[in-house]
């Protein structure tokens, strides 16, 4: 119940405006097998009456398993009881959240109880999701260091000679090695891009199956433009970086390389 059903997460329909109008959950329409138009029986403490569901919304609380309803529309098949009353605020400056909820604590103690306006759930699924995401970089970081060292390792063998004569007519060994980490950087630089495309079209369809597990039924990440250039960057540089570091072999290379085995 809410005093103000315009705050409701509609994603379909509209909102409970008129006291005999209920919204639902994606997850409860579905179990019902009722949708937007149709009329449902309500029960409270002191009878039950028809009301019509005006919309579909989304709310996580009991994974998903909500009806929504006005106060007005609460009054008709329930008493309202001091006690039943949550009050939320909305600050202008969200960044103050923790200052003032610690200082409400140190005022009022345990008469009332603070909470944010989000669902529990949802703290442990993000915690979750930057430490996958941390555990990720760590993973590639450790995949790219192993294929740099191998495919480096392989290359410079192949092209000694080349990397030689380049030594040979006056090339610093430091443009030498920019140049061959510089190969790596635009083969894993294209890769990087095309794997950041496959992961806008693809991440918000996996995600928001997982999500719905957990009650959420409408999902959608909408990266920015940082978000999707730092592993870009990240990967890319990564590359680069080792393919830098195992070309330290062409600075020792002797010019000897060029002598021709008989």
């Amino acid at each position: 119940m809410i005093t103000e059903p315009e705050r409701f997460h509609i994603l379909s329909g509209r909102t409970c405006l008129e006291a005999d109008e209920i919204v639902l959950t994606e997850f409860v329409a579905a179990d019902l097998d009722v949708g937007i138009g149709d009329t449902v029986t309500v029960g409270g403490g002191t009878g039950s009456m028809p009301y019509r569901v005006s919309g579909i919304y989304q709310c996580a609380n009991d994974m998903g398993a909500n009806v929504g309803l006005s106060r007005e529309g609460y009054a008709k098949i329930g008493r309202e009881t001091a006690g039943m009353w949550c009050v939320h605020y909305f600050l202008e400056d969200v960044s103050m959240q923790q200052e003032v909820m610690l200082a409400l604590e140190g005022l009022y103690g345990g008469d009332v109880y603070l909470h944010e306006n989000s669902w529990p759930g949802l703290f442990g699924i993000l915690s979750a999701m930057k430490w996958l995401m941390l555990f990720m970089y760590a993973v590639v970081s450790v995949f790219v260091f192993v294929v740099t060292a191998l495919s480096a390792g392989r290359l410079l063998t192949m092209e000694k000679k080349d990397l030689g004569i380049y030594r040979a007519i006056g090339f610093p060994p430091d443009r030498l090695r920019l140049s061959f980490s510089l190969r790596f950087g635009i083969v894993s630089g294209a890769g990087s891009v095309l794997g950041s495309l496959l992961a806008i079209l693809f991440t918000d369809p996996l995600v928001a199956a997982l999500l719905r597990q957990f009650g959420i039924s409408n999902f959608s990440g909408k990266p920015s433009a940082l978000n999707i250039m730092i592993p870009i960057v990240t990967v890319t540089g990564l590359f680069m970086l080792f393919a830098w570091l195992d070309a330290e072999k062409i600075r020792k290379m002797r010019l000897t390389v060029l002598v021709a085995k008989q």
